[in-house]
């Protein structure tokens, strides 16, 4: 799991699609989540088509997609 300094768990891949920091996802009082792209480790794969399925990055929260 990665958790950025303002608590997000972020989740990388699909172009970022699902990823609670991506900056179009809200918390439960409505205000918008910031965008924690540039502090994810994993960001390359959001914006290129990496290929979880031969990843082997062990701690990637991705990795029981690839499974």
């Amino acid at each position: 799991m990665i958790v950025d300094v303002t608590g997000i768990c972020l989740t990388p891949g699909y172009g970022g699609a699902d990823c609670p920091g991506n900056g179009k996802h809200f918390d439960a009082s409505g205000n918008r989540l910031e965008c924690c792209c540039d502090e994810c480790n994993y960001m390359i794969c959001c914006f290129y088509q990496m290929q979880c399925d031969t990843c082997t990055d062990s701690d990637c929260p991705r990795k029981s997609d690839a499974i």
